[in-house]
This record gives structure tokens, C-alpha cells and sequence, in this order.
């Protein structure tokens, strides 16, 4: 059963050190992000930050300070979908099912020509949120001449949530770079996990085909497609289409991750879409994060299962996706308000677009 410790919690040195012990080890067996580099051992830089760290477990009271002290060997690694927690990504995942205010979709009419909708998140919640805007044409969604999407500050979740937006965009096609899974024991057992506690049908039936597929291969890499195909084409025709918009504005950050970005690289092969904002985060290539427990049954170690074997000069992780128009990092609330203003004004003012 999994459950979230408090942070404050006592944890003793010794606690601390097998957790990381473990935690380094396991990384290097199942991670497919390591696995992708072939690292038998930690590289030399890293391994000595991860005995430096170590050195420092004397002083290791809560589980707080353990987190603390893992962090810098864990960042150097790659900066995200990786991490020791106190909380279960499988609660957090179950969290997600039900809308809250960091989930909630919200729309505007800007003006007679331009619709906004704002997705902070695709957590599991936030497909039938879309799904109930559209069926509502909430805010003129469906007939507005300019769209704005704002994704800034979404770190993604799953990209079955971000679905009713393609419908959105006019008739395109969105070509796919396939993530392949690390297959190992506990990598079928991480899926096996999130498959019992997940309440999503759809994704329940999704996961026991890559389980099935997992179970039959038992190690190694396999394409997570049951045709095994490398590039996957998505076909949005003209039967699917729910709205055309003569043009469309993604809003980009620093904040927009994983099923954002996933989305946000989909969506810019489409003519009729412009990417506006900073780069994004950079957390796509190793990814579909699962969980593994701690020797202390207070933590939980964050990883990724697959992997996405990029060209090289095309890899994501660390570097993000850039916009099409980069504007300046935002440095206020009034700043990063203003770039709605912008990306508005761009739609219905600039010509040729």
C-alpha cells in the first residue's frame, strides 16, 4: 500500500545511507535514461559528487535532510524525472484523477475574433474537463478565429489528457518519435502497480498491453507500439475536426515539462500553429515515471521506464523546446499577464503570419 511520509519525520543516518545505497544502484539497474548511456558505474564526476553526499549522512535527522542530501547526485544525473521522495507517485497520480485548482482548465473570450484556454496540468482530470468546454463551446471556443492555448506552467502528466485539443486545431497530421521501455523486474512490477491502483479504463487497458509486451520480452528495449514502429502518425481529418481556426498561439515557459512538452512538439508541425514564450523545461527523452519504495519504507524513488533514442541535435532533456517567437523571461505577475496581451495582438494585428 502506498501512503506519503511526512517530511519532518525522524530518519536516522543509517536509514538515510541504505536508502541512497539502494537508491544508486537501482537507478543504474532500471532507469532508462542510465540504460540509455550503457553506464555500467556512475561516471567518475558523479560518483563523486554521490560519496560526497554520503559523507555527509552523520548529520541526517528527518526525512527531509535525506531528500536534501541525495539531490545534488540525483540533479547531476539529468534535472528531472528522477528524484527520492517522501510522497507516492502513486497517490500523487490518484490526486490527479479528481480536478483541484492547480488542474482546473479555464477559457476567456478575449475578444469577438480570439478564445483562450488555459491547461495548467494534464493530470488525469483534465481530459474530461477539455472534453466538457468543447461539448459546451465554452467561451466561443469551437468558432473564435484565433486561438490561444497557454501551457505555461504545465508539467505535464499524461498525454492522453492533452487528445481533445488536437481536435481544436484544423485538419494535420503529427508525426511521433516512439518512447522505447527498459524492460527488467521491477520495471513490469512498477507497471503492474500503477495499473491495480490507477481508476482510468482507458489507461488500464493501455498499460496490461505494454505489461503483456513487457512480460514476453522480460529484458532489454522494446518500442512501446505493439507494431514496434519507431515514428507514429497521428491523422487529425476532417470528420475529427470540432474547430478551424485561421491561427493558434501555444504559450511556452520554462515551467511547460514532459506531457506539455510532449504536446507543445506535436502541435508545432502544424502550419496554423505558432509557439510563443521562452524555452521549454527540457524533461521528455527519459520518461513515463514509476516508483520503487526505499529499504525504510519512508521514500520513494522516482525514475524513468522509457526512453526516447532521439537524432542527435534533436534531444529535449536539458535543453527544452524553443519557441517560434521568444519572448523575454517574464519578471512579474504584470509581465507574464502581459504575454496573453501579446500573443493576442500578434493574432489579430500582425499580417502575414
Amino acid at each position: 500500500m502506498t501512503h506519503t511520509t511526512d517530511n519532518n519525520s525522524t530518519m536516522t543516518p543509517a536509514e538515510c545511507l541504505q536508502d541512497i545505497n539502494f537508491t544508486a544502484q537501482f537507478l543504474l539497474e532500471n532507469d532508462a535514461g542510465i540504460k540509455a548511456k550503457n553506464w555500467v558505474v556512475y561516471p567518475e564526476n558523479i560518483q563523486k559528487i554521490l560519496e560526497a553526499q554520503k559523507e555527509k549522512v552523520v548529520d541526517v535527522k528527518t526525512v527531509r535532510d535525506c531528500i536534501a542530501l541525495v539531490r545534488p547526485f540525483l540533479n547531476a544525473i539529468r534535472k528531472a524525472h528522477i528524484g527520492l521522495q517522501s510522497e507516492s507517485l502513486l497517490s500523487l497520480f490518484l490526486k490527479t484523477s479528481e480536478p483541484n485548482k492547480e488542474e482546473s482548465v479555464t477559457t476567456q473570450k478575449l475578444s469577438e475574433l480570439t478564445s483562450y484556454i488555459a491547461v495548467p496540468s494534464f493530470g488525469l482530470s483534465v481530459k474530461k474537463q477539455l472534453e466538457s468546454l468543447i461539448e459546451n463551446n465554452q467561451d466561443n471556443i469551437l468558432h473564435a478565429k484565433y486561438l490561444i492555448l497557454d501551457l505555461r506552467k504545465n508539467g505535464g502528466g499524461f498525454d492522453d489528457a492533452a487528445e481533445p485539443l488536437f481536435k481544436l486545431l484544423g485538419e494535420a497530421e503529427y508525426w511521433s518519435e516512439i518512447p522505447q521501455i527498459y524492460i527488467s523486474p521491477a520495471n513490469i512490477q512498477a507497471y503492474k502497480d500503477l495499473q491495480n491502483r490507477i481508476p482510468d479504463e482507458e489507461l488500464k487497458a493501455q498499460l496490461a498491453a505494454i505489461i503483456k509486451k513487457m512480460q514476453s520480452k522480460k529484458n532489454g528495449w522494446a518500442y512501446t507500439t505493439e507494431d514496434n514502429t519507431a515514428l507514429q502518425s497521428k491523422k487529425i481529418t476532417k470528420k475529427d475536426v470540432l474547430a478551424n481556426p485561421v491561427k493558434v498561439v501555444v504559450l511556452i515557459d520554462e515551467n511547460c515539462g514532459s506531457s506539455g512538452e510532449e504536446f507543445v512538439k506535436s502541435v508545432r508541425q502544424n502550419p496554423r500553429v505558432v509557439t510563443m514564450g521562452q524555452n521549454t523545461y527540457g524533461a521528455l527523452d527519459a520518461s513515463n515515471v514509476r516508483e520503487k519504495q526505499t529499504p525504510s519504507k519512508k521514500l520513494y524513488i522516482w525514475y524513468a521506464t522509457t526512453y526516447v533514442h532521439r537524432r542527435a541535435g534533436q534531444e529535449i532533456d536539458n535543453i527544452g523546446i524553443p519557441p517560434s517567437i521568444k519572448l523575454p523571461k517574464p519578471v512579474d505577475q504584470q509581465a507574464y499577464d502581459n504575454e496573453v496581451k501579446l500573443a493576442q495582438n500578434y493574432l489579430e494585428n500582425v499580417k502575414d503570419k
